[in-house]
């Protein structure tokens, strides 16, 4: 049985972050590796258009990705009473 796109994101994550003690900067070099062999094969799958559009997109995807994650892990605001 195949994953949904959803579930498959969700047990990659969390394989990446069990692996890690949720601490992903010490073990950043295997987490990027492993990231970047993942894409590269998604690439490497890809016809020559779909790469290179999919190439062109990646540096604002991982930027937005970047301010998503910083937004995420941001500790909730206190509320005055």
């Amino acid at each position: 049985m195949m994953l949904s796109e959803r579930d498959l994101f969700d047990a990659i994550t969390n394989t990446a972050l069990a692996g890690c003690n949720a601490d992903v900067n010490a073990r950043r070099n295997a987490i990027w590796r492993a990231a970047t062999a993942l894409i590269a094969d998604v690439l490497r799958e890809s016809d020559p258009f779909t790469r290179e559009r999919l190439l062109r997109g990646l540096p604002g995807e991982l930027r937005e990705s970047i301010i998503h994650l910083d937004q995420l892990l941001r500790p909730p605001a206190s509320k005055l009473n």
